[in-house]
Parts: C-alpha cells; structure tokens; sequence
C-alpha cells in the first residue's frame, strides 16, 4: 500500500486498511451542532497530494438528502470561526505518544520532532492536545493548544531509555483524550515499537486488545513508526501489526525525511478536510432514531460513495405531542403571514440591501468601494446591514458570502458601517462645502463636484448622516469653516446630501482621472460620476482644474453611456495618447489625456446595475 492510500485509512472512521488503485476518501463521524449535522471530509491522491471534491451530495437512510450548505476546508471553518468568537472550540482533539529517548538514532529522532511540529502548526490553532512522551517511564503534558505543544516539545529533555513502555503511554493518552468534550478525537502515535509491559515486564502488551479498545472508543489511531534496534526489530514490527489490525493507520519510515515529511503531509490532509453542513429533517427532530448517511463525492470527474456512520436522535414525546407541535406551528405561520403583511417592504427593501452586497462583492469591489456605493443607493437602510444577522452568510441565495474571501469583505463592509466618527465631517469634504454655499454655487454642480474631488469614506459617512447627527457635525465643522455654522448652510448641505444620494440609482458606471504631470499634486485622482461630467475652471465645473492656467473655464466634457465613456472638446483642446481629438472621441481604460499642461491616467471599470 502507498504511503497516500495509508494515509486516508488513517483518517477513516474506522474503514479497513485495505489497498486500492486510486484516491481514497474519509468521512468524520456525523454530529449535530446548531441544528445542523456536520461532517468532515476528504482525501489524498496516490501522489500525496489532498484531494478537493468537486460537489458533494448526500444519501439518508438510502434516500437523497437536501443539498449541502457548504464546503469550506477545516483550516478556513477554524480560522472564522476563532476570529468570530474567543471562546470557539475546535471539534478536533489530538493525542500525541511520543517516544522520546536519546538512543533513537539522531536522524530520526530530529526529523520525528520536526514532523510533528510540522503537524501541528497544521492543525487549527486552538485544538486540544495531550501528549505523553515515554521511554521506560513517562512523562504526560497537561492539556495544550496545538499552538502551543510544538514548542514545548523542544523545551523537554531526554526519558530513560531502556525497557520503553509503548501501550501503558498510549492508554494514558487515550484516557486523557476521552475527556475532551471534541466530537472528532485522533491519536497519533510516533514509536518505533518496543514494549515491555507484559505482566512479566520482559515482553509486550496485548497489542490486538488495544487496538480493539481504542477503536471501541470512537477514537482514530494513526501510526508512524521507525526501525528498531535489531534485537527487539520483529516483536516491535508484530505489536505495532496488532495495534491497526483494526483499521488504524501504520505506516513504517526508514528515512529521516519520510518520516517527517508524512507527518506533515498526514496534518495538511486534515486542515484540508472540507466541512460538509447538512438540513436535519422535520421527522427527526419529532420522531428521533438512528439513520445512517452517505456521501457521494465527485472528484477528478468520478463519482465516489463514501459511508459516513449513523447518528441517532432522541425521540420527540410522542405523537401526540408532535401532533400539538404540528398544529402549534400551523398557528405560529398563520399570526406570522400577518404580521409579516406589515413587514413586508422592510424585509424587501433589506433583501435589496443584501443583494446588492452580494453583487459588489462578486465583481470585485473593496470595502471601502462598496460603502460608498451601498450608502448612495441605501442611505436610510444600511443600519440593518451594520448590525446583520449571521445567519445571513448561510442563505444559499447568497452563494459568495459562504465562502471565506466573501464572508471576509462582508464582515469588513459591515465594520466600516459600523464604525462611528463622533458626527465630524472630513477635512476635504468640508472644504468644497464651504467653497460651494460661499460661492452658491448650484447644488447639482456642488454635489457634483464633491462627488469628482472629495474622497469616497468621507462622502459614505456624510450619505450616512441624518438629521441631527448633520446638525452635530456642522456645528464642528463651522470651528474650521464659519460658513458651515449659519443656519442657511444646514438646508443647503441637506439638499447637497440629497443630491448626492440621488447620484446613486441606475448604472453605477466608475471612473478616475489620475494626474501624471502638470500642476497640482502628482497622483491626485478625480472621480467622474455617471452621466456627464465637465473639467475646467469655473466653479459650476463637475471636476475643477483651477491649478492650471492653461485650462480653459469649461475645457471639456467627459461623458458615459452604458458603460463606455467619451470625452468632447470644448473650450480647449484635447489630447488623447498624444493625438489631437478635435472632437468627441471614446476613452479605455489606460489611456492618457493632455488637457492644457495637465496629464491625467483614465481609469474605469463598469460595475453594472445593482437592481
């Protein structure tokens, strides 16, 4: 058998150690955590290599099952789910029995503790783990992160190491193990096989009866082993035989790398593990029983049956009480139609929200980009969005908040909703303000134009703000700015916010003027709304260029149209790539433009319709 095929039956819940061509898959045992059964699942191919099922489906007691709710790896479930919660468990505990003596070949001994810290640092951070390290005697280490155990193994000293005592270490691991509360509990054994802990003390163990005991408790044993001395070589080979005679995994290392090299392989195989979550079905929860699940896998184009075990429910009261329950619920549906026919736009219009989330994030946008969008679009609604339920990353309408990159830009949408600035408007947002009551300037030219020139965070946070909190920030703003203090400033910023959030409908068609060479600041960046936009001089320009002597009052045009943008002469003159555009020609992205000594970088990307 390959060293990749021993290496799946080490992780199967109890499948034979049997050889065959091909991958092999392996399931966990199926527990139920928040009303949902969990499973774990994957695979290596003969190569080594882990082994991703392209879908998954499953079979209850013969019969398909609803589809499941996700297929995110170990590693990435665990990361989540530790940065969700401080006090999150991993479902995994780990038991390590470690032969630790000086007169292992140091080689080995040196690629064995490699190995397993390998291991470990595979494993999500905050697993349980027991370790008894052993020689004659040995020596237990109370209960760590993995995080932790791998550094402390370096820390430790050599065992006496005559007479090594392999099953008495292992059964004080396993008993340790056992009162972990973990629902998956793995035992990885690094030895090279000597034992003497008959009652005799001078021959090993029932090996046969340990395995049978390890295996009877639900726990999975995996086996690495190295040559031993040649005097004890064929006693330790036929104990370590009887010990995975039960369908533990053993594989057998004479080389240094291939000892640490399959460790560590064996710990990126189980962060690789994909987590499978599955619908309880209503007669479960009301009739209980055992009901046995399979998973048919499909990778590399097959189509795999995998068994994963039973899992059994305790009963209901009795048909009687579901009965109740049945009717109890058809009444709770009946008041909640009601209740809901007043909800019903608030639910709508925070499913918009959610959609549009959904989409943002699927064509790219980073955070920030996102707010800016949803707050011209939602401006009244994205408080719900701030504090969201979780349950809203596993709706199945919403495939991209299931994975790990999309439930990472959600959580950093939200944060940045979240987050308050005590009601104080940004120092270039007050500014053009200030500049536009002071030059009344028209407010769809003043929206306009802060839409061209302030930056994107500030202008979310003033979408954002209502009516008092407006208020609020005026009044501090008026410290830096006098203008922003009168009460003819408040209905004129009001209408300015109202003009801006008026922008957001329809096609959210984004562009950027980047400024390469000329007067002002090198690097500084324009945005130029959808619609039409006008660059020049003059105080009602959409974009102003007042650094520039040699721009005209109103130079020219830039304008979008279903996605595509053009820019038309006006008073000035233009240059596209270096070329005369004497009148209105189309722009790409990359491309350079001269307006007087100014050069600008225009940048776009067309992120559709929200609705």
């Amino acid at each position: 058998m390959t060293w990749a095929r021993s290496l799946v039956v080490m992780l199967a819940l109890g499948l034979p150690a049997v050889a065959q061509a091909g991958p092999w898959f392996v399931v966990s045992p199926p527990t139920i955590d928040r009303g949902e059964i969990i499973l774990f699942v994957g695979g290596v191919s003969e190569e080594g290599a882990t082994l991703k099922p392209s879908s998954v489906e499953a079979e209850i007691d013969g019969a398909s099952a609803a589809p499941p709710r996700s297929l995110e790896s170990f590693s990435d479930f665990a990361q989540t789910e530790a940065e969700a919660a401080p006090t999150w468990k991993s479902p995994l505990a780990l038991g390590l029995v470690y032969l630790w003596i000086k007169e292992v070949p140091t080689a080995l001994s040196d690629a064995a503790l490699e190995g397993v810290t390998g291991f470990l640092k595979r494993l999500p951070a905050r697993t349980n783990a027991y370790a008894t390290l052993y020689g004659r005697k040995r020596q237990p280490i109370p209960k760590l992160k993995a995080s932790e155990l791998g550094a402390t193994l370096h820390d430790l000293a050599y065992l006496g190491g005559d007479r090594p005592n392999l099953a008495e270490a292992i059964r004080i691991d396993l008993q340790n193990l056992l009162t972990d509360e973990s629902p998956f509990k793995v035992i990885l054994v690094v030895t090279d096989g000597r034992d003497f802990t008959d009652a005799t003390g001078e021959g090993p163990a029932d090996f046969s009866a340990l395995g049978s005991e390890i295996a009877k408790a639900g726990v999975r044993l995996l086996v690495l082993s190295f040559p031993a001395p040649d005097a004890d070589a064929e006693q330790s080979a036929r104990s370590l035989a009887d010990l995975a005679a039960g369908g533990a995994f053993h594989r057998a290392a004479d080389q240094a790398l291939e000892l640490q090299s399959t460790l560590e392989s064996l710990g990126q195989a189980i962060a690789d593990m994909r987590r499978v979550r599955l619908e309880i079905p209503w007669s479960w929860r009301t009739f209980g029983g055992t009901h046995r699940i399979r998973l048919n896998l499909t990778s590399e184009g097959k189509r795999r049956a995998i068994e994963a075990g039973a899992i059994t429910l305790p009963a209901a009261t009795g048909w009687l009480l579901g009965f109740g329950a049945a009717l109890a619920g058809a009444l709770v549906l009946l008041a909640g139609a009601l209740f809901l026919r007043g909800r019903r736009p608030r639910d709508q219009e925070e499913q918009s929200v959610l959609a549009a989330v959904h989409d943002l994030i699927g064509r790219g946008l980073s955070a920030q980009r996102a707010v800016f969008e949803l707050t011209r679009r939602f401006p009244e609604s994205l408080a719900s969005l701030a504090a969201a339920d979780p349950s809203l990353l596993s709706d199945p309408r919403y495939p991209l908040l299931q994975t790990r990159a999309g439930r990472r830009r959600f959580e950093e949408i939200a944060a940045l909703l979240r987050h308050g600035d005590d009601w104080v408007l940004g120092d270039d947002l007050a500014a053009a303000l200030a500049e536009a009551i002071a030059a009344k300037t028209p407010i769809r030219h003043a929206a306009s134009s802060i839409a061209a020139r302030v930056p994107e965070d500030q202008q979310s946070d003033f979408l954002r703000l209502g009516l008092d909190e407006l208020a609020a920030s005026l009044r501090k703003a008026g410290e830096r700015h006098p203008v922003l203090a009168s009460p003819r400033s408040r209905g004129a910023v009001l209408a300015i916010q109202d003009a801006l959030r008026g922008q957001g409908g329809g096609s959210l068609a984004v562009a950027w003027l980047v400024r390469a060479a000329g007067p002002g600041r090198r690097g500084e960046t324009f945005r130029v709304a959808a619609g039409r936009a006008v660059l020049g001089r003059d105080p009602s320009c959409d974009i102003r260029l007042d650094a520039d002597d040699q721009v005209a009052e109103q130079h020219a045009a830039l304008s979008e149209s279903r996605g595509e943008f053009a820019i038309e002469p006006l008073q000035g003159r233009v240059k596209i790539e270096d070329r005369a555009a004497p009148s209105r020609q189309p722009l790409g992205d990359g491309d350079t433009i001269e307006i007087g000594e100014s050069r600008f970088v225009f940048k776009c990307v067309t992120t559709g319709n929200l609705g």
